[in-house]
């Protein structure tokens, strides 16, 4: 019996580790999801970060607005809206990342992803390191009332949240103490708890 609750608790806390080590990232930080006053804007805020499967990636914006498209690489590269594998209008939307690949994200607003509101990620498994962001790319999450493509997450609910279909990955931004110490306390905690059930 004893072992079976030692199987048990360690796996609770490995789960728990792979949540506590999950970023949410706030895309463009303050600047939010808008039409930015640089065309290179969102590509220079995803450099340097990792994503990674378990991540999430918040677009705010004023509804009515801008909105977010999940497209392929050619759909990126040419801001083309006409087909998106997802859709979303209703802000904020949450994209939990859960396949690892390259992941594009345009505005289908009015000009908006010509003048450099789209966003390129390329997402690393949970334990990898690295993960730049591609230069152009396809497959994303899907929106509402969409149908999740191969390998991508499925759609949103209600509020525009995603949740996980499979595995995916994306980082908090830069400099996030608050998770940092976080997860720093976390996994002291873990390695104590284990090395007091064994």
């Amino acid at each position: 019996m004893a072992g079976v609750f030692k199987t048990v608790t360690f796996m609770v806390l490995v789960f728990a580790a792979v949540v506590v080590f999950a970023e949410d990232y706030d895309v463009g930080d303050d600047t939010e999801w808008t039409r930015p006053m640089d065309p290179e804007f969102y590509t220079t805020w995803a450099t340097g970060k990792t994503f990674r499967v378990g991540d999430e990636l918040e677009f705010d914006f004023a509804a009515g607005r801008h909105d977010v498209a999940v497209v392929t690489q050619d759909a990126f590269e040419n801001c083309e809206k006409e087909k998106p594998i997802s859709h979303m209008t209703v802000p904020p939307v949450k994209i939990m990342l859960n396949t690892t690949g390259p992941q594009y994200f345009i505005c289908t607003v009015g000009d908006h992803c010509r003048f450099g509101q789209k966003l390129s990620i390329n997402v690393v498994g949970a334990g990898a390191s690295g993960g730049a962001t591609p230069g152009a790319g396809g497959g994303a999450t899907p929106a509402p009332g969409s149908t999740p493509s191969a390998g991508g997450t499925t759609p949103p609910t209600a509020g525009g949240t995603t949740t996980p279909s499979g595995s995916n990955g994306t980082t908090t931004p830069a400099g996030n103490a608050a998770s940092s110490l976080g997860g720093a306390t976390f996994l002291v905690a873990f390695v104590s708890a284990v090395v007091a059930l064994f």
